[in-house]
């Protein structure tokens, strides 16, 4: 019989976790009625997303009862076997809508690169925090190992192709150096090849498709039957909610099918469709006050290894949920960023799920010591 610690129990953040509920639980109605008009309606969608849900339930379990300084001390080992993954994606992965992304075993499948984001916070957290601890800032040589570690899964992930997650596991790099604190020389470095960066990606990493999102987001009409197409009906169906919304399940847009992927990276459309202003006023407070939350935990937290995860994670869900609600209302252009606990997809759901372990971690630890 596994004994359970009250400790653990008293000191779980509590606040976190109901708040995570709460997400999850507008995710889940949400994706009911995002999937209400798929041909086989929403159940098999709804119970492979509850699946997904309890596999991250047991793996927050595991989580917590080891201590994070350990879990980060294996983060090496933890990367290898994520990048060992996303190199078989591009070997003997599922081909799905032009992209090589997922894994199927058993009938499952499962998209590595999504558990690559927390792994590679835990590993950039133990390389750095010693800088931080000892308060030296970056210099270059400081950050060109870490760049490293960081630029192999991006490239990986870019080839799949997938430049959403490469950008995210990018700026949460990036993130990450900025919060330890770096030299000015790093700062310069890191200004001049931002601006050198977008030439090359351009000339060498984009696809067609890709650069085709990009004119449509600096001119809509530049595709109007295609890309551009997609994204005014993304912007009518928000735009038509008005103050309170047309009403749960009384959303037309993406029942006429008008909005793609409107169950994965255009399913925040569903819900300003549905409830309007007013409602996702109320919805982007319950991400504002998770991600505070985390940010609190990095603030609080025993050690700076702690304190660094934490912000890394933070910086996660903070960066995909902004990116996936500016690119529902064009602020943005169009990248396969899923919205934490609402978007349908286990890998995803899981690996926000691992995160909040990590973050319940933290806290219970820094009342153990």
């Amino acid at each position: 019989m596994v004994k359970v610690d009250k400790r653990k129990l008293y000191h779980l953040d509590w606040y976190l976790i109901i708040n995570g509920l709460v997400l999850f639980a507008i995710g889940i109605m949400n994706l009911i009625s995002a999937t209400s008009s798929f041909y086989n309606g929403s159940y098999s969608f709804i119970i492979k997303q509850f699946i997904a849900f309890s596999i991250g339930i047991v793996l927050i379990a595991i989580i917590i009862n080891f201590d994070y300084r350990r879990i980060a001390g294996n983060a090496k080992l933890f990367y290898f076997m994520s990048l060992g993954a996303i190199v078989l994606v591009l070997v003997w992965g599922m081909a799905a809508g032009g992209a090589r992304r997922w894994i199927s075993i058993f009938g499952i499948s499962f998209q590595p690169s999504e558990f690559i984001k927390p792994v590679l916070v835990l590993l950039l957290a133990s390389i750095l925090y010693e800088k931080k601890r000892d308060k030296i800032l970056l210099g270059l040589k400081d950050i060109a190992l870490p760049f490293v570690w960081v630029v192999v899964p991006f490239v990986l992930i870019v080839l799949q192709p997938d430049l959403g997650t490469g950008v995210i596991i990018f700026l949460v790099f990036l993130a990450i150096i900025w919060f330890i604190g770096m030299k000015k020389s790093a700062y310069g470095a890191l200004l001049s090849a931002g601006m050198i960066i977008p030439f090359v990606a351009w000339r060498y990493i984009l696809r067609p498709y890709q650069k085709q999102r990009l004119y449509t987001f600096l001119n809509i009409e530049s595709d109007p039957l295609g890309v551009g197409y997609h994204t005014k009906q993304a912007m009518i169906a928000v735009g038509s909610g008005k103050f309170f919304g047309k009403g749960y399940l009384q959303g037309t847009q993406h029942k006429l099918q008008f909005i793609p992927e409107h169950h994965t990276d255009f399913i925040y459309t569903v819900f300003g469709e549905e409830w309007g202003f007013f409602g996702s006023i109320v919805f982007f407070l319950l991400f504002l006050t998770f991600i505070n939350r985390c940010l609190k935990i990095s603030q609080q937290a025993h050690d700076d290894l702690g304190s660094i995860i934490a912000f890394g994670l933070a910086s996660i869900i903070f960066l995909q949920f902004t990116i996936n609600v500016l690119m529902a209302i064009h602020l943005a252009p169009v990248v396969g960023i899923p919205l934490p606990f609402i978007s349908y997809g286990g890998s995803s759901l899981i690996s926000v799920l691992v995160s909040v372990g990590l973050l319940l971690n933290i806290n219970m630890r820094r009342y153990m010591f």
